[in-house]
């Protein structure tokens, strides 16, 4: 057996602690959604086009609470599927920031083959964690593995590496997703 590290785990979230986290997006000041590139956040539609809160952190943001207890909640979940992993938990934590995006149109996404570990603050990311807030005709691609597909309440956790490689499925109507990390201290 090959195990692809990606958990995939369903009912996370409620459908109403989804719409209350999406109502909070909704009335929340947004910015088009930036790529790093040299260390600064800069504009590239034709690699990332979507909608997004900027500097969402758990320690600023209230509504935080209602995805920090499920996110543990998944991990429990992840080191249950991988157990070997466990004995890790020690040498990381999670990571304050996080990453809000509602994409729109069938032009939105992060389009371009990516991992989430890299140079500067992205090369201590082990792990990243993703929480679909609704049922989103299109999921999330990985380059060797089989497409998540976007369910609300799901939380995907997978390794930041590079066997990792991802980007958003073409875009079919709005998709909202959180998404952030765990990283080596």
């Amino acid at each position: 057996m090959n195990p692809s590290f990606i958990g995939i785990y369903d009912n996370i979230l409620t459908d109403y602690e989804c719409k209350i986290l999406i109502d909070y997006f909704e009335s929340s000041p947004k910015d088009e959604g930036k790529i790093a590139r040299d260390g600064v956040g800069v504009l590239d539609p034709s690699v990332k086009k979507c909608r997004q809160l900027n500097k969402e952190t758990f320690s600023q943001n209230k509504r935080s609470s209602i995805i920090h207890t499920p996110l543990l909640s998944a991990l429990d979940k992840y080191f249950k599927q991988y157990p070997k992993l466990k004995k890790h938990i020690n040498t990381f934590g999670l990571y304050d920031g996080m990453s809000f995006k509602r994409f729109d149109d069938e032009e939105d996404g992060f389009k371009e083959w990516h991992c989430e570990q890299g140079i500067g603050y992205a090369s201590t990311r082990m792990l990243v964690w993703q929480f679909y807030l609704n049922n989103a005709k299109s999921g999330t691609e990985f380059l060797h593995y089989p497409t998540v597909r976007s369910k609300a309440g799901r939380c995907v956790i997978f390794p930041a590496s590079i066997t990792h490689y991802h980007r958003s499925q073409p875009n079919k109507g709005i998709k909202y997703i959180i998404s952030g990390w765990w990283f080596f201290k």
